[in-house]
């Protein structure tokens, strides 16, 4: 019979730390479209690329009250590189897919981040109680090219 209840407290506790971590969404946003081209971007948040540095695949900015945890990740040092950076994404050739313009947002509601690319999707995982982001890249390898190729 103890048994029986040390394997339910210990149920308890793993299905608790599944629940602590969620899986974030993107939301298609034109106030956030309208920041990058009026060089109005949140200046404090963290701001990171994946993919080629003259080509990136994708732009996140982190809320500053979260720790960002990607992988694969570079840190974007300057507001001008910042711009750059989706510079690139929103030049892109006439065949390639538009630019993204999407905010971060966690299982609750909250807005903790943005997201630029020409990648529609990308999966993510925030754990609120720790206030960590992890946004995966969007590239995947063993996928065709999304851009007509």
């Amino acid at each position: 019979m103890m048994h029986r209840w040390i394997a339910v407290a210990v149920l308890c506790l793993c299905l608790a730390g599944c629940f602590a971590a969620g899986w974030g969404r993107l939301v298609h946003s034109n106030r956030l479209m309208d920041l990058y081209r009026d060089g109005n971007l949140a200046g404090n948040h963290a701001y990171y690329y994946c993919g080629r540095e003259g080509l990136p695949y994708a732009v996140v900015g982190i809320d500053p009250s979260y720790t960002f945890t990607g992988r694969f990740w570079f840190r974007i040092e300057s507001r001008e590189e910042l711009y750059r950076k989706i510079g690139h994404l929103s030049n892109l050739e006439p065949w390639h897919t538009a630019m993204h313009a999407k905010e971060i947002i966690s299982a609750s509601g909250r807005v903790v981040g943005t997201w630029f690319s020409y990648y529609n999707t990308t999966s993510i995982e925030i754990d609120e109680a720790a206030r960590k982001v992890n946004v995966h890249n969007p590239y995947k390898p063993e996928t065709r090219f999304p851009l007509g190729g």
